[in-house]
């Protein structure tokens, strides 16, 4: 189970249903949401103010692209700049509804970019992120728990 998520997205529906998926299907402990890339970004200017120990910060991020303020592709720019000390902790996954390749040929081109994920997020796509490489950890070491728990 990933310790946090955060869903950065400007559709209100949308964040409540991927809260809520993101829970059922213990995929992860907590999550934080954010209604624009503005709002994420002065979440993390808050998060490094704070002693490293006090600092709530997330393992993966769940980002939609297209958001009112600042978006997805913005808020990467941003993130890129201000925030390398947290490059290696965190993942993104981008949403969207995009059928636009040039959409995932400059996601797949990012470094802190490790997938994209349907927009309208379920269990088949939380299924395919607990098996990707980059998040397989935070699932496997509970499958090994659960065995060990068995024997």
């Amino acid at each position: 189970m990933i310790p946090l998520v955060f869903c950065i997205d400007d559709d209100k529906v949308a964040l409540l249903i991927s809260k809520i998926s993101l829970q059922k299907t213990f995929f992860c402990k907590d999550v934080l949401t954010a209604d624009n890339g503005k709002e994420a970004i002065q979440y993390f200017e808050q998060q490094i103010l704070l002693p490293e120990n006090e600092q709530k910060i997330p393992d993966l991020i769940l980002l939609d692209l297209n958001m009112p303020f600042l978006d997805g592709w913005e808020f990467l720019e941003i993130f890129e700049q201000k925030f390398s000390i947290y490059h290696n902790k965190i993942k993104i996954a981008l949403l969207s509804s995009s059928i636009n390749p040039n959409d995932k040929e400059r996601g797949n081109a990012n470094p802190f970019v490790i997938t994209f994920v349907d927009k309208a997020i379920g269990i088949n796509s939380l299924s395919a992120l607990k098996t990707h490489p980059a998040l397989a950890h935070f699932f496997n070491q509970n499958e090994q728990s659960k065995q060990a728990t068995l024997s």
